[in-house]
């Protein structure tokens, strides 16, 4: 895996072959199978602003961490633009001290791109936003974003899908995990342009609280201007079932661990994309202190 670490707007690693960084816009070439994951790390800084370019036909996956253990507010902005046939996978885990974090993303999908998108959140307070737009006949984009808050964390996601083509395809699954006094706010919408014909939208959200103190509210939204698409929204909100939590009590184990247990299993298609050990083993930690 190559790393590229950023810290105060300038790269502090050699980059890959080809990539080019320039005026905070790292552009990455075409024509590529890239058989391992780039890491970008954004590194103690409270301002900073990266544009990411993946030319065509090329396929990659991207891990971006933002870390920062400071409590001063802080504000992030991320662009990702895939163009025509290209492939990414892409990871984020938002780290965040911060009591006032605000983390951006806007992704533009082109002709074929296709684009596969998960957030871990387990940030103390933040607000994050992932805007995607399908722009290109046959673009389409999976999304997953996980949120995990507790003591007196609060944060808001939204995630929006705005099919800008015919012939797109949008899947998004949020997840709002709350124990103690934690709060989420899960807000999925996805919006289907007058004309877009054939584009199917797809929404999932789900709440589980293990505290009666916990709050998670979801807001599944469909905005529909064409009639011929396929279009479809469901959204939960509950504790984790008592028959699933008794037949593991059953087999030995603590009301905690069999909670923990479950609430892995959530985050399973997340903790599975993480490649970077280090970062896969404080995310899980930090995860499961918050359970």
């Amino acid at each position: 895996m190559r790393e590229i670490l950023i810290k105060e707007q300038m790269v502090q690693t050699k980059l890959p072959k080809d990539f080019v960084y320039d005026n905070q816009t790292l552009t990455i070439p075409k024509n590529i199978a890239f058989q391992d994951p780039i890491k970008i790390t954004i590194l103690d800084d409270h301002n900073e602003s990266l544009k990411i370019i993946v030319s065509e036909n090329t396929s990659i996956k991207i891990i971006l961490e933002v870390q920062n253990d400071t409590l001063e507010a802080s504000q992030y902005h991320f662009d990702l633009l895939a163009k025509k046939n290209s492939h990414v996978k892409y990871l984020l885990v938002s780290e965040l001290k911060s009591k006032k974090g605000l983390v951006e993303h806007y992704f533009t999908a082109e002709r074929d791109a296709k684009l596969d998108l998960l957030g871990g959140f387990v940030s103390d307070i933040i607000d994050a936003k992932m805007h995607v737009d399908l722009i290109g006949e046959g673009a389409e984009v999976k999304m997953r974003a996980v949120a995990v808050s507790s003591d007196e964390n609060q944060q808001n996601i939204d995630v929006l899908i705005v099919h800008k083509a015919p012939n797109t395809i949008g899947d998004m699954t949020n997840i709002g995990i709350a124990n103690k006094q934690g709060k989420i706010i899960l807000n999925g919408v996805e919006k289907i342009e007058k004309g877009m014909k054939n584009a199917n939208a797809f929404q999932t959200l789900k709440g589980i609280i293990t505290s009666d103190q916990a709050i998670v509210e979801v807001n599944p939204i469909l905005l529909i201007d064409e009639y011929d698409v396929k279009a479809g929204h469901g959204a939960t909100i509950g504790k984790i079932e008592e028959d699933v939590l008794y037949y593991l009590k059953s087999r030995g184990l603590t009301q905690q661990e069999a909670e923990k247990l479950i609430i892995n299993g959530f985050l399973k298609p997340v903790i599975d994309e993480i490649d970077d050990e280090p970062l896969k083993e404080r995310f899980v930690n930090l995860v499961n202190s918050r359970i």
